[in-house]
């Protein structure tokens, strides 16, 4: 992990943080990871006054800088939405129906634990899913729907995730999802 320190962050990021409202560890706002695909946002913890992004080197090389500013925005919508909050607190109540279900069935322990981790993994998935769903269309609030639209078309083109998995739906999905959402006139809060 290659930690930069605010003055070694690009313009355009702190720039973006700003409009959108996030605040970032003015220690390390930014962790580049060299042999990493993919992009994080940390939610602030562990005494640290502000959240972080964590950029895969990798991801760096295949996409265009119009593109990382869509990952960046991305990220930062996450944390701009809580997402990370709303998904503890939202898998959190889907083990408790979870279990509640499993309880009220009669059946074997077997199928009622089998009921019970269903709920709580689809749950989880789905609001997982939304979460992405919504950080695309935030970010394109701030940086333009083309840019997240390209961004997702290069994340597609790029194989970096080519079909659906657990927490994201395909970029695919996302790109039809973003462009159907699409508002007039995006806003700039």
């Amino acid at each position: 992990m290659v930690p930069l320190k605010w003055s070694e962050v690009p313009e355009s990021l702190k720039a973006l943080a700003a409009r959108m409202k996030v605040v970032l560890d003015e220690r390390v706002p930014v962790e580049l990871a060299p042999r990493w695909l993919g992009a994080r946002a940390l939610v602030a913890g562990g005494g640290r006054r502000g959240s972080r992004i964590r950029l895969g080197g990798i991801l760096g090389t295949r996409l265009s800088p119009e593109a990382l500013e869509g990952v960046m925005a991305h990220e930062l919508a996450h944390l701009k939405c809580m997402h990370w909050e709303l998904l503890l607190a939202g898998s959190s109540l889907a083990a408790v129906v979870g279990i509640a279900l499993a309880l009220l069935v009669d059946v074997s322990v077997v199928w009622r634990l089998i009921l019970g981790g269903g709920v709580l993994v689809l749950g989880t998935a789905i609001m997982s899913w939304l979460s992405e769903y919504e950080a695309d269309r935030v970010a394109a609030r701030y940086v333009g729907y083309d840019v997240m639209t390209l961004t997702l078309r290069e994340l597609r083109d790029s194989g970096f995730r080519s079909r659906a998995e657990f927490t994201h739906p395909s970029d695919r999905s996302r790109v039809r999802r973003l462009l159907s959402r699409r508002s007039p006139l995006p806003s700039r809060d």
